[in-house]
């Protein structure tokens, strides 16, 4: 059966013996939020009434840069290995260049792009590496979940059965009893 377009699509739950995902899951951390007043509305996405608002400028981009965003670079996660990647390879570079026999100001130059390319490289290479981690976090997690619920079922199934078991047993005794005593 098609859905008409106007209704909105119905998510489904999760398998039955499936368990939900743990809410820290399904709500990601915001770590940066634009300090303009105009953009704020942005964050959120468009409201009923509005249309899709235009990108952020980079006139609002330039003023929401403050200046203790420079004294916590080193706080940002990968910028520590972007930058000692770029200052070793932008040393090695620049001085294989001018050990060639190039001018310093040519090696300098040399120097800076190895310099910009492997901060570039480390910094993109050390997120990817931390978006794979979180998947797999994630997977452990919602594995881990799925497992802990499976063993309430096992156990809750466990006790039924235990259960089930000692009424049996007790039925079985009320009718091995004699119909006669003896005094």
């Amino acid at each position: 059966m098609a859905q008409d377009e106007s209704e909105p699509s119905r998510l489904r739950g999760p398998p039955p013996g499936a368990t939900a995902p743990p809410e820290h899951v399904n709500k990601p951390q915001i770590y940066e939020i634009f300090h303009s007043p105009k953009s704020e509305s942005r964050v959120d996405g468009p409201t009923e009434g509005q249309a899709n608002p235009s990108p952020p400028s980079i006139k609002e981009g330039i003023q929401s840069i403050k200046s203790d965003d420079f004294l916590s670079v080193h706080k940002i996660p990968c910028a520590r290995q972007g930058f000692m990647t770029g200052i070793a390879s932008g040393a090695v570079v620049g001085m294989g260049r001018y050990l060639k026999g190039g001018p310093v100001p040519k090696a300098a130059n040399w120097a800076f792009g190895a310099f910009f390319i492997g901060c570039i490289a480390q910094w993109e290479y050390c997120r990817a590496q931390r978006s794979n981690e979180r998947a797999a976090i994630a997977r452990v997690v919602e594995v881990m979940d799925r497992k802990q619920a499976e063993k309430k079922a096992k156990a809750v199934e466990e006790a039924r059965l235990k259960e089930e078991a000692a009424e049996r047993a007790r039925q079985e005794a009320v009718a091995r009893r004699s119909w006669y005593k003896f005094w």
